[in-house]
């Protein structure tokens, strides 16, 4: 066995996610991931991480471990610490039901496994987990559910908030529950007919000994089979419980998890309801309202398997990612120590752009009513950034789910883009309606735009995509032009001509000037369009390096030809070994980029920055069939076991972190319509 931790929590790539597209549940998510698909941690298990309720980046709790201890061996194996193998799927790709597989050697050489089946409820707002534990030899055993307890208000921001939890004994059930004053949350089991538990024990998480030693510890650390008890705790905590089984070589029991905000009553009843039901008639009902939301949006789009699996499987990946307030956040996962869910203004423009070209418009529309909802108007408290720039008529970096702004920086194409997935939705689906509505929102943001000139015919300096640069960002200032003259058409629609002129000619003048800003000549790399011309800061020199976001200036942004001299120059450079993973085809955001598991640099690419180098050689006849090799070939040697595309792969293509990130999923989807149509999809007007 793996020896315990002292916090056994530790980076994941995330292999899957699931929730459910309507119904109650609809706002429980819940990542899973296989350890195995990894080679930098020494484990091989699959297990369930961070799960959610009601706010996609408040965690009510994470790592979900099922445990076996065989008396007779006096061995505890953990699904994560001792797998020897495992397997992480999706019951299909529109159906993502989590299925988990664990296989166990022990002492005496013989064999043991574990499934778990997952689906959250759609008639109540609970998550049941149907376990099957098989072995090659009839002994007395427990099994052990330990879980960390995350409920408690912002967790990822406030290690040190409280929470409290205790153990409900009703007359036939046992129940454990947690709560942080806002939210509750309910773990009930049944196996057999009985709802009891073999003990159970309400613990510290990361104490190693004493009285509230954690469950972790308790359990695992001490490896005899049996559990010290206690009724309640308050802290930081985890918890577990057993289910003793005598001489089985098959044992089948069901976890239900119930969440609630009005009451830990209700979160019991949840969880009970859940068991009521069963496993089968919960997946009837999950497996159904996947379907009905599919067939209201384009499906199977080539008839070429692979390619058809994985457009499913983006789709699915995106509806999952939605959160109540009807936005998507941009990953359901922690890389270093922060995590991606918030949202981003970015992220939903690209996400309306793959929305729009799957014609699943009614998430376009919810989408664009968020951008229109948290935009920083007169009626804001604050409207000030650290910068002191007056950012009303803008959007906030990134926010919480409850619309509260996180991170503040400004970034042009979160301001140029929601003008542009107001245009792009008014022109796919012509409804008037849409441009009416929203059209106040985006002359808020084209005002400021033409308000951000800098004197000399550009955009002033704000903050590159990648977020790390204060300059002339490529990207963040194509994407103001695009902004611009999608305004000048929606605002000649309707009768505003003055207005169109004066936007109009402001992105004529900045157009004009783009390469003098964006372009440099003779640098380390060559010739090529860089990540932002005069930065503040940055390594390696954001104004000597080239940039795949700088691609964007072409798609969708539609600023550049595709065979403007210059990004022909660049793209060409996207075969250079400093910027492209040596073993598979895909291209990182820049040379030297140290955004990486290890914090170095690192051989490897991002699937998203592929796709716009792709679209632009695919365009410029550089290489005719890049977009074509990418959706049939290359994409899917970077998924993850569960058909996910990551945020990054190392130089083989395997995955590397922050999978199911939610642009690299739009951008597959976006890819797999632009070839079908011939011409990439969404192009913002030209000149």
């Amino acid at each position: 066995m793996v020896e315990p931790e002292a916090d056994f929590t530790v980076p994941s790539d995330k292999d899957a996610i699931t929730s459910t597209p309507a119904g109650q549940s609809q706002h429980v998510l819940v990542t899973a991931n296989r350890y195995a698909d990894n080679p930098r941690y020494p484990y091989r298990g699959a297990i369930v991480e961070e799960t959610s309720a009601f706010r996609s980046d408040v965690e009510l709790f994470y790592d979900l471990h099922s445990m076996v201890w065989d008396a007779d061996l006096r061995e505890t194996h953990d699904i994560r610490n001792d797998a020897v193998e495992s397997s992480l799927e999706w019951a299909s790709a529109a159906v993502p039901e989590l299925r988990l597989r664990n296989e166990f050697e022990f002492g005496d050489g013989t064999s043991g496994s574990l499934e778990q089946h997952i689906v959250a409820s759609s008639n109540q707002c609970s998550l049941l987990v149907r376990n099957r534990a098989s072995f090659d030899s009839a002994h007395e055993r427990t099994l052990f559910t330990v879980f960390n307890l995350g409920i408690k208000g912002h967790s990822h921001e406030d290690p040190n908030a409280v929470q409290a939890a205790h153990v409900v004994h009703a007359e036939d059930c046992d129940v454990l529950t947690a709560t942080d004053g806002n939210r509750h949350v309910a773990f009930a089991q049944a196996y057999d007919g009985s709802r009891r538990f073999d003990g159970h024990r309400v613990g510290h998480s990361g104490r190693q000994s004493g009285p509230e030693r954690s469950a972790w510890a308790d359990i695992y650390g001490e490896n005899d089979g049996w559990i010290d008890e206690t009724e309640s705790g308050s802290g930081n905590l985890d918890a577990g419980f057993g289910l003793f089984v005598d001489d089985e070589e098959s044992v089948e029991w069901l976890t239900a998890v119930g969440f609630a905000t009005e009451s830990e009553e209700k979160a019991i009843e949840h969880a009970r309801n859940a068991l009521d039901a069963g496993y089968e008639s919960e997946r009837e009902a999950f497996d159904r309202a996947w379907r009905d939301w599919h067939r209201n949006v384009r499906g199977e789009p080539t008839g070429e398997a692979v390619v058809d699996d994985l457009y499913e499987r983006s789709l699915t990946s995106l509806k999952c990612a939605e959160d109540h307030c009807e936005a998507m956040i941009a990953g359901a996962f922690k890389p270093t120590d922060m995590t991606y869910k918030f949202i981003w203004p970015r992220d939903q423009v690209i996400i309306v752009q793959a929305l729009a070209a799957a014609g699943a418009f009614d998430e376009a529309r919810q989408a664009l009513e968020w951008l229109d909802r948290v935009q920083i108007t007169d009626g804001d408290e604050e409207t000030h950034d650290d910068r002191g720039i007056d950012r009303r008529g803008t959007w906030w970096q990134n926010y919480y789910t409850t619309g509260e702004p996180h991170w503040r920086a400004l970034q042009l194409d979160q301001v140029g883009g929601p003008i542009y997935a107001h245009w792009l939705l008014w022109r796919e689906t012509g409804d008037d309606d849409a441009l009416e509505e929203h059209y106040e929102m985006s002359e808020r943001a084209a005002t400021f735009l033409l308000e951000w000139d800098n004197g000399d015919g550009f955009p002033r300096k704000h903050q590159d995509p990648w977020e790390e640069v204060w300059g002339h960002s490529t990207e963040g200032s194509a994407s103001a032009i695009a902004g611009l003259r999608c305004m000048a058409e929606m605002a000649e629609e309707t009768g505003d001509e003055e207005f169109a002129a004066e936007c109009r000619e402001c992105a004529a003048d900045w157009a004009d000037n783009f390469e003098t800003y964006c372009f440099r000549t003779n640098t380390p790399y060559g010739d090529h369009y860089v990540t932002a011309a005069d930065p503040e800061y940055g390594e390696p020199a954001p104004d000597q390096r080239p940039d795949a976001a700088a691609f964007m200036a072409y798609w969708p942004w539609n600023v550049l030809d595709a065979d403007d001299e210059g990004l022909v120059s660049t793209v060409e450079l996207a075969d250079d070994p400093a910027w492209r993973a040596d073993d598979t085809p895909c291209v990182g955001r820049y040379p030297g980029d140290v955004y990486t598991p290890s914090g170095t640099a690192e051989d490897g690419g991002w699937p998203l920055c592929e796709a716009y180098v792709d679209v632009v050689r695919w365009q410029s006849g550089v290489d005719p069939d890049a977009v074509a090799d990418y959706v049939t070939e290359h994409a899917g040697e970077w998924t993850t076991s569960a058909g996910l595309l990551p945020e990054r792969v190392d130089a083989d293509g395997t995955v590397s972190w922050n999978s199911n990130l939610q642009w690299s999923q739009a951008m597959y989807v976006l890819l797999v319509e632009s070839h079908l149509r011939g011409e990439p999809y969404g192009l913002a007007p030209g000149e």
